[in-house]
């Protein structure tokens, strides 16, 4: 008998946890009524950006850097081996204007061109690296061989003015999904232990085999299921979320490994993060999985959206945003909450989410 597909396996998994029970959560800081979608667009080409799965502020905290492609157009065009597997880009954007009042639209900069990097240009997760002001991420390149396309994720840096093309690129996990740098350490997160068709039985069965690698190092924490965003905190605490947990996973760095501390449970499965002001986490969760895989992978229908914000040390956890039938905004991956309010974006929505805070 032949194996049973990846892709098949895992939406079997989608569906039996599409069966848990509603849970309560209260009301969200940001009503409806103080939320909209926001229009981005390409400074170059004018074109609506979509996917804008991940994104971080600079140093000083006026601007923001997105990682953004269409990922089902991308898989589309590699399923059915097109010449061409379309491209993404990295991107910048003033805050100041993401937040100026009345805007129903934003312009990115494109830091720089899908032309520059071997594969193509389609960033996942990013991080900032302040100490050399340059933007490190995991970019899914595309190789053709013997005439079908093959995904290679690669660990890549640019500068964060745009102004040069960083270096050669390093390898990464084959199932890398976001990125982190905590001084000179450069830290990914692997959603997957096998990225073969084992990679469905992870799924199907919530195995806690996916984590955390670093550089040379390679694999120092594999006990998480679908491990997927990180951050650190500012008492330097590692944040990793387990999707298919609904938890984070708060860790201690080590001298070339790292220590699990706690757990704490949130109300979906936590994709990427950010850290607020006070110090706490912000986590965009998927309240339902089954629906963000027909969303993500078929196009079928809305996927909710939920943003969070968590203490670290007392594990308590604060609703921010909360759109159960993504009608406003649909399956976001990562927010960000500023003095302005909340942005947040999405993997397969077009533009931002804006909330202001009431007047």
């Amino acid at each position: 008998m032949g194996t049973m597909r990846p892709d098949i396996l895992s939406a079997a998994a989608l569906l039996l946890l599409g069966a848990c029970a509603k849970e309560e959560i209260g009301e969200a800081r940001y009503a409806v009524a103080q939320c909209q979608r926001l229009e981005v667009t390409d400074a170059v080409t004018g074109a609506a950006i979509r996917g804008a799965e991940d994104f971080v502020l600079d140093s000083s905290g006026q601007f923001l850097f997105i990682s953004a492609y269409d990922r089902r157009m991308v898989e589309k065009a590699a399923k059915r081996r097109d010449k061409i597997v379309p491209s993404g880009g990295v991107y910048s954007a003033s805050l100041m204007d993401v937040f100026s009042t009345d805007a129903t639209s934003v312009t990115a900069t494109p830091l720089t061109a899908p032309a520059d990097f071997v594969g193509g240009l389609r960033p996942h997760g990013i991080a900032y690296d302040a100490i050399n002001n340059e933007l490190v991420f995991i970019n899914r390149t595309y190789q053709r061989q013997k005439n079908r396309w093959k995904m290679t994720p690669r660990l890549q840096r640019i500068g964060a003015n745009g102004e040069m093309f960083v270096g050669a690129y390093a390898d990464a996990p084959c199932a890398a999904n976001d990125v982190l740098v905590t001084g000179q350490q450069t830290f990914t997160s692997f959603d997957h232990s096998a990225c073969n068709w084992r990679a469905g039985f992870e799924d199907v069965f919530n195995l806690k085999r996916s984590g955390l690698a670093l550089g040379q190092e390679g694999r120092v924490f594999d006990q998480a299921a679908f491990a997927n965003g990180l951050a650190q905190t500012d008492t330097g605490a590692i944040v990793m979320s387990a999707t298919r947990e609904k938890s984070l996973i708060v860790m201690k760095e080590r001298t070339g490994a790292v220590e699990e501390t706690v757990r704490i449970k949130v109300p979906g499965g936590p994709d990427n993060l950010s850290i607020a002001s006070d110090g706490d986490v912000v986590a965009a969760v998927h309240p339902s999985l089954w629906r963000l895989g027909l969303n993500r992978k078929m196009g079928i229908g809305k996927a909710p959206s939920r943003i969070v914000k968590v203490d670290p040390e007392s594990g308590a956890v604060e609703l921010l945003f909360d759109d159960p039938s993504g009608r406003i905004f649909s399956a976001a991956t990562i927010a960000i909450e500023t003095m302005d309010g909340l942005v947040a974006g999405s993997v397969t929505d077009e533009g931002f989410l804006i909330c202001r805070e009431a007047l």
